[in-house]
């Protein structure tokens, strides 16, 4: 292999690995809670997610248009709830976050089983200015986990910390899928400068 392709390939390779590691799904665990996930797929886009209680009010920016949301329709809200139910609520070495749904933030055991409901919030409810619309997931302890099939939703100021079944799932873009890729341009262009650097010694010293 010359030098010009070695360099080449070697670049390359840094660069589809930086990008690699930039998708790869994080889970933020602290002391064994599931509080969210940094760089969830929902239907090819990156996000980041926490999981949090209290009314949709604080926490959505208002809650009384749908700009405040970052899902729109329902359609979105709900591929980001399938997204986390197959990707976040998992068992794994972190712990087992589908099995035991109390151990994600804002979800306790209650007298109706061990089940977490997640909020994923798109909209107000046009009908009733009070409310706001969302998708859903329910996240159990036995194998009947799912989707919801049709919008669910609440009060904007009712406080859902007063319910030990349900939070939110608040997602915000991910901003570090796109930080590593101009670092790996900047490697690939370091590495044609190499190149370049030495194409030229070798030239000199033909000449000497």
């Amino acid at each position: 292999m010359t030098l010009k392709a070695f360099t080449l390939v070697a670049a390359l390779g840094v660069l589809g690995a930086t990008s690699s590691f930039a998708a790869t799904l994080t889970l933020t665990v602290v002391g064994g809670q599931l509080l969210g996930a940094k760089n969830v797929d929902v239907n090819g886009a990156l996000y980041d997610v926490e999981f949090v209680d209290g009314t949709c009010v604080a926490l959505f920016e208002g809650c009384n248009s749908d700009s405040d949301f970052v899902f729109s329709t329902f359609q979105q809200a709900n591929m980001a709830a399938q997204s986390l139910l197959e990707t976040v609520f998992l068992d794994g070495p972190l712990g087992n976050f589908d099995s035991d749904p109390d151990l994600t933030a804002g979800i306790e055991k209650s007298r109706f089983g061990n089940t977490g409901d997640v909020l994923v919030p798109y909209g107000v409810d046009p009908a009733q200015p009070i409310a706001f619309r969302s998708a859903f997931l329910r996240n159990r302890a036995d194998p009947n986990d799912g989707v919801g099939a049709s919008f669910a939703g609440g009060l904007r100021s009712f406080d859902f910390s007063n319910i030990n079944t349900s939070t939110f799932a608040r997602f915000t873009p991910s901003q570090i899928a796109a930080v590593p890729l101009p670092a790996g341009g900047l490697l690939l262009l370091a590495g044609l400068a190499g190149l370049g650097a030495a194409r030229t010694r070798r030239k000199i010293q033909a000449t000497d």
